[in-house]
């Protein structure tokens, strides 16, 4: 008798909980956490994360499969500061087996981000890559690696990944692929391997050839490695040279240097034929670069040449003025340095170089030398170049900024 009513009562208990199970996601309840979720959503978007926190929390406690309202729940905590949070709820999904293929695409989304914000790359990378095998266009996949790959000055990478990025929209922008080379040639640059930066620097060339800073980059190759070569010379000079294969050795490295130099030279020239507005960028080199090599005398048929060209330009008038000025010819130096000044009367380079000619002519007892610090200081400031140059490209502002956003 007692194993009949037990009988009764396990069955009892068995139709509660068929019960409990069917009433608690019915149709009605599904779609009252449908209307929770999308009210949820509403409030996130309103920028009312508390309100939309506990509103996926409670969607959550009446519905523990629901994987959207636990991916929800992370991006808060995430947007909050509070992503080694976000991080362990979106972890504690990736076993489940209710999850579909849209929820595990943006479940590696969130993880994604979520290794971003931590600034571990190499996971972030790793889960928009998870992405791609899922779905191998995933347009916001593509666009995040991108992005990784450029906060990694991993240029080489992101240019592949820019490549699928036109794939997937069925266009390309070839001057946004050369710009990606040009960063690619100046990680090289940066790592000593100037024969593959040149390389990658052609490559751009032949994408687009219009723009005038991959001759910059290709004459830096060569100046820097020249720079090289000048350095072992003195290192050598340095320990003595007691042999006549230390001198031979020594003369070997001077003559590379030279050479090296002097091919820089005329990828600065057609830079400034290209770009006679951003003559700051290369000036100072070619002076410098033609004064190492007893050059000297051409920098004025250069600055001249440039002035047809763009006769606005102050800071060439200016550095024609010291030209002369070096050479001696104050009159002209001056005569040059004034017509600036009716130009541009706010230049402080012109005005700089003005002061000095007045020094120099009435024998003032202030050290040259020391303006000519300052002047070389100015000449060679990229940042301050780029803020007083109005007409500045974005393109000189995106490569030597190294900004993420580029359009």
């Amino acid at each position: 008798m007692f194993s009949f009513y037990l009988f009764i009562i396990i069955v009892l208990v068995i139709i509660v909980l068929y019960f409990f199970y069917n009433n608690k996601l019915t149709p009605t309840n599904k779609n009252n956490l449908r209307e929770m979720y999308a009210e949820g959503l509403d409030l996130l978007v309103s920028g009312k994360r508390v309100a939309a926190y506990k509103n996926f929390k409670s969607i959550i406690n009446k519905d523990s499969n629901n994987v959207g309202a636990y991916l929800r729940l992370g991006q808060i905590l995430r947007e909050s500061g509070k992503t080694n949070q976000a991080l362990k709820i979106h972890k504690s999904l990736i076993f489940r087996k209710n999850i579909s293929s849209y929820e595990l695409i943006e479940l590696h989304k969130n993880l994604a981000l979520n290794y971003f914000e931590l600034n571990n790359f190499n996971k972030s990378i790793d889960e928009c890559k998870k992405i791609l095998k899922l779905e191998n266009n995933n347009e916001w996949a593509i666009n995040h690696l991108i992005l990784l790959y450029k906060k990694d000055n991993n240029w080489k990478e992101a240019t592949e990944y820019l490549k699928m990025y036109f794939n997937k929209i069925g266009k390309t922008d070839n001057h946004k692929l050369a710009l990606f080379k040009i960063q690619d040639a100046r990680v090289n640059t940066s790592n000593k391997k100037f024969v593959e930066a040149r390389e990658i620097l052609d490559r751009a060339l032949n994408i687009d050839d219009q723009i005038g800073l991959t001759y910059y980059f290709i004459g830096k190759t060569y100046s820097e490695e020249s720079g090289l070569e000048y350095d072992k010379a003195i290192s050598l000079e340095k320990n003595g040279l007691n042999s006549m294969s230390d001198k031979e050795e020594y003369n070997k490295h001077i003559d590379s240097a030279k050479k090296l130099l002097s091919k820089a030279i005329p990828m600065w020239v057609h830079f400034l034929e290209i770009n006679p507005e951003q003559s700051w960028l290369v000036l100072p080199l070619l002076k410098d670069a033609l004064f190492a090599l007893d050059r000297y005398s051409e920098v004025e048929l250069i600055l001249t040449k440039s002035i047809d060209r763009f006769p606005e330009n102050t800071e060439v008038l200016a550095s024609l003025a010291d030209y002369y000025a070096n050479k001696g010819d104050f009159d002209k130096a001056l005569e040059i340095i004034d017509k600036a000044l009716v130009k541009n009367n706010n230049s402080i380079l012109v005005k700089l170089i003005k002061f000095k000619l007045n020094v120099q002519h009435s024998s003032g007892k202030i050290s040259v030398n020391e303006i000519d610090d300052i002047i070389n200081i100015i000449l060679k400031d990229t940042d301050y170049q780029m803020m007083s140059d109005k007409k500045s490209n974005k393109d000189i502002k995106w490569l030597l900024d190294n900004n993420d956003e580029f359009d």
